[in-house]
């Protein structure tokens, strides 16, 4: 079974929308879980499982950023630019191109290297409201109420 065809992924995908991140990382590990670990190309790069994994990832470094927690975004940001560029631009119905350009262009915005010195300086303030990027899906999916 693809990962977009278990309702998790599409909840998954609801849930980061509504900037949920803790929530859809928790529904989307559900889904990771479940996904065969034995299949040929599981574990490979671009596989089902590190799709998955890189999905959860972003929404935890988003769920970092917004703790306060600049070295936190990075750390699950590069782990999760690792797991999703190798999928490709359209990947289960979802622009992962646009996404990650937007997340790119979120972090690059809010110059990490810079807040991850302010929170070692111990002077970061915890971020206020966000403009976070969005999973879109391609034209003829949609995420549904």
């Amino acid at each position: 079974m693809a990962p977009a065809d278990d309702p998790r992924f599409l909840q998954g995908a609801r849930l980061f929308n509504a900037e949920a991140f803790f929530d859809a990382h928790e529904t989307w590990e559900a889904l990771w879980h479940h996904l065969d670990k034995r299949a040929p190309d599981a574990e490979r790069a671009g596989g089902d499982r590190r799709f998955v994994q890189g999905l959860i990832q972003l929404a935890v470094s988003f769920e970092h950023w917004r703790r306060g927690n600049p070295r936190g975004a990075r750390g699950q940001w590069d782990k999760a630019r690792e797991k999703l560029e190798p999928c490709g631009a359209l990947r289960e119905g979802v622009d992962l191109q646009a996404l990650l350009d937007a997340a790119n262009a979120f972090y690059a915005v809010r110059d990490l290297p810079a807040a991850e010195a302010l929170q070692r300086a111990g002077s970061w303030p915890t971020p206020g409201v966000e403009p976070y990027p969005k999973l879109a899906l391609a034209p003829g999916r949609a995420l549904g109420s």
